[in-house]
């Protein structure tokens, strides 16, 4: 037996086929941007000796632009899971990169600072991804970065 397909199935179908590829052009993008700037980060000596993931340097960036300030903030933010997110602060901890501070009003919640030297990396970390990003822009005009900027803000804001 055969499936009937309505026209206006037909136009429904014709119509999700750009947003589908959109998303997952959206998801390749990421995954590009993320490999790297992990290489990026192999490549640098002093961020290769540290073994810092792009996953890491987005906790320390966040914490550092004051956008989070505890894990439960930085799980929401990055959506990680509380047991990945614990992970990845152990990692940066044993690496002195960041520090767990127990906060005076309360005993069970304790603030995430970044340590002196993860302040000195941050900014060798920053250069890395920029240097991924200029390469995944060649090409793309001033303008059409603008666009981009201004439909992902569009986006996000949908949310």
């Amino acid at each position: 037996m055969r499936a009937v397909i309505t026209v206006d199935e037909q136009r429904d179908c014709a119509a999700s086929l750009p947003t589908l590829e959109l998303a997952v052009l959206i998801g390749q993008v990421r995954v590009a941007m993320i490999a790297g700037v992990d290489a990026e980060f192999l490549r640098n000596e002093k961020l290769a000796e540290l073994e810092v993931s792009t996953a890491q340097f987005a906790i320390l960036w966040n914490l550092r632009k004051g956008s989070a300030e505890s894990a439960c903030e930085l799980c929401k933010r990055l959506d990680y899971d509380r047991g990945a997110m614990s992970r990845m602060i152990d990692r940066l901890e044993s690496k002195r990169l960041i520090r767990r501070v127990p906060l005076a009003h309360t005993r069970r919640t304790v603030a995430l600072e970044v340590t002196d030297e993860g302040k000195a990396a941050l900014p060798l970390m920053e250069e890395c991804l920029d240097r991924v990003v200029q390469r995944m822009l060649k090409g793309v005009t001033p303008a059409q970065v603008g666009e981009m900027s201004k439909v992902f803000k569009q986006m996000l804001a949908n949310v």
